[in-house]
């Protein structure tokens, strides 16, 4: 039977018809000889409780960790099918949770094990509601959790996975249980560190924890289940906003396409779009573990089942059915400020460059777009960084000049590895903005010629947007 690699996140799984819907699915999985690993999240705003709760335990005298427990406790209890009441090692996770929570509460002290441990329990219980879903439809079952699967690093609120020692742990635990045909239920997110901890991945770490289970089998195809109905060809919260708060540039483009599917990805393409964090349906982490192990990643409506959503793999081009070569995608970033650095003309780019990014990492400054003009360098960033990156510059030796770039930045992007090639097509572009009264502040463009990225000024960042989508998506 051929196994697969589905996520089911926390929008998704809130009630007793989405774990319905859940069952549903893997029930027609396996119907069509597919065998489903699924990695769950925890129910929607669960973790985000577990969070408050901790707080409470730390910082409120008068707060009672049984009754955020038992509360907890009769949200899942509602989430079960008709009928069918909570099992004994659903009722463990509850106790295990207020246990925890007790000594939070009577000690005074949350070291940052004991964090990881509390809000990743949340997945844990959402595990245990699918499984029961899962019993109720006559599919065996069987829980494990992610903390017994992905070894990581010592970080215990940003962990890494480490993947060789990953692939050892999930082969001996997840192999017998396919070679029986029973559907594993992962609760995603945890970790345990080599020495032996309780860790969490971070933002999208039920996402990392699906494609590292498909790399260390060697699964070639996962699914990540979504509201949405994949990645858009721009940020459909874009057309809203300008709507809303951009009349006077909307009423130039009256009739500005909406957003649509994106249906192919190359690895690359992937990257340059989630990383500039405008794509929220997947953490531009699953990237790694993707390539590596050549895995493709479909992103796919809940409920819209003859949608394919979007696929992710290895393969650059695309077909169009017009047989027209156009960009995939636009995304976007706003608010961010810059840092100008010129460093002494006696060395070579090599050692400058060497010092300069060692430097910014140490601080960790969040650099989102470089710029090179001969030996100077100009970096754009969040507003909370500058202050760390221009201290960390003027500390280098090799340092003549750091100033702040003056106003607010954003910059954009236009995405799509058919860009490669089209005589004419940069020109047309900056044609578009220069028509718009948009100035162009930078520019660049790597030799793959997948992405073209502008920065200019914050407050030309809907016009520049609006004219680029209305002239290549119309």
């Amino acid at each position: 039977m051929e196994i697969e690699v589905i996520k089911l996140g926390g929008s998704i799984l809130q009630s007793v018809e989405t774990f319905g819907r859940a069952a549903e699915i893997v029930q027609k999985e396996m119907a069509q000889g597919r065998l489903p690993i699924c990695v769950v999240s925890a129910m929607k705003g669960v973790t985000d409780q577990i969070i408050g709760a901790l707080n409470g335990c730390l910082n409120e005298p008068g707060y009672d960790p049984k009754i955020f427990v038992v509360d907890l406790f009769e949200r899942h209890l509602i989430a079960l099918p008709p009928g069918v009441e909570a099992d004994e090692a659903m009722e463990t996770e509850f106790e295990k949770l207020l246990h925890v929570l007790s000594y939070i509460k009577s000690s005074g002290e949350l070291a940052d094990s004991v964090y990881a441990y509390a809000v990743s329990r949340g997945e844990n219980l959402s595990s245990r509601v699918l499984s029961l879903h899962l019993e109720n439809a006559k599919v065996e079952n069987r829980c494990i959790y992610g903390e017994d699967l992905m070894v990581t690093d010592e970080h215990n609120k940003e962990a890494a996975v480490i993947l060789d020692e990953t692939r050892i742990r999930l082969q001996l635990n997840l192999n017998p249980v396919l070679e029986k045909g029973i559907v594993p239920i992962i609760a995603g997110f945890a970790g345990r560190s080599e020495s032996g901890k309780v860790t969490i991945l971070g933002r999208g770490g039920t996402d990392d924890t699906a494609v590292n289970i498909a790399y260390g089998l060697g699964v070639r195809r996962t699914i990540k289940y979504v509201m949405e109905e994949g990645i858009m060809s721009i940020d459909p919260k874009f057309i809203r906003e300008l709507r809303e708060e951009n009349p006077d540039i909307m009423g130039q483009f009256y009739d500005l396409p909406e957003p649509k599917i994106i249906p192919y990805l190359s690895y690359v393409e992937a990257s340059e779009l989630l990383r500039e964090g405008r794509t929220k349906v997947v953490h531009y982490k699953v990237l790694d573990p993707l390539m590596k192990g050549n895995i493709e990643l479909q992103i796919k409506n809940y409920y819209d089942e003859e949608s394919e959503g979007t696929i992710i793999g290895k393969v650059e081009e695309a077909i169009y059915i017009d047989n027209e070569s156009r960009p995939k995608a636009i995304s976007y970033q706003r608010g961010l400020v810059g840092v100008r650095f010129l460093p002494s003309q006696s060395i070579t780019p090599t050692e400058v460059y060497g010092e300069v990014f060692s430097a910014l990492s140490k601080r960790g400054v969040d650099v989102r777009y470089v710029s090179t003009s001969g030996y100077q360098l100009s970096f754009l960033m969040p507003k909370e960084d500058q202050k760390r990156a221009i201290d960390a510059l003027k500390k280098l030796d090799i340092a003549l000049e750091v100033a702040p770039l003056k106003g607010v930045k954003g910059t954009f992007s236009v995405v799509g590895s058919e860009m490669r090639g089209m005589k004419g097509f940069f020109s047309r572009l900056t044609g578009t903005l220069a028509r718009h009264g948009v100035n162009i502040e930078q520019a660049t463009q790597p030799n793959t010629e997948n992405i073209i990225r502008f920065s200019i000024d914050d407050n030309d960042i809907p016009m520049a947007v609006a004219a680029v989508y209305n002239e290549f998506f119309k």
